[in-house]
């Protein structure tokens, strides 16, 4: 129950802090000012950006990007002692954890793609 707490806390904490670095100085569609996480669904997936919603896709990487350190935060502190594993292993979950969730948002934008509000 301790874990569900802190972990419910610390998700509260970084995305209040990701939401405020990100979410105010990007809220209109620049071409010059994306953020990464599009470009990559954009080259990868080849997702129309055009048909995106971009203030709902910037809560939904906020959030994304909230989850992953999240998550990775609690399993690298109640798993691991060692600060060497912990690093290693930490940058091996980074990498997954960004390609199954990008993957899964992705696939996401591809099958609301046909609609209008994407």
């Amino acid at each position: 129950m301790n874990i569900l707490l802190e972990y419910m806390i610390v998700f509260i904490g970084v995305f209040v802090v990701n939401y405020c670095m990100s979410i105010p100085s990007k809220k209109k569609y620049d071409k010059k000012k994306i953020p990464t996480e599009l470009l990559y669904l954009e080259k990868i997936y080849h997702i129309n950006v055009k048909k995106i919603n971009y203030q709902r896709f910037l809560y939904i990487y906020c959030f994304v990007n909230t989850f992953i350190i999240t998550t990775i935060y609690i399993i690298l502190m109640y798993l691991l002692n060692n600060w060497i594993l912990r690093i290693i292993i930490g940058i091996i979950l980074l990498i997954l954890m960004i390609i199954i969730c990008y993957g899964m948002m992705g696939r996401y934008y591809l099958k609301k793609e046909g609609n209008k509000d994407v």
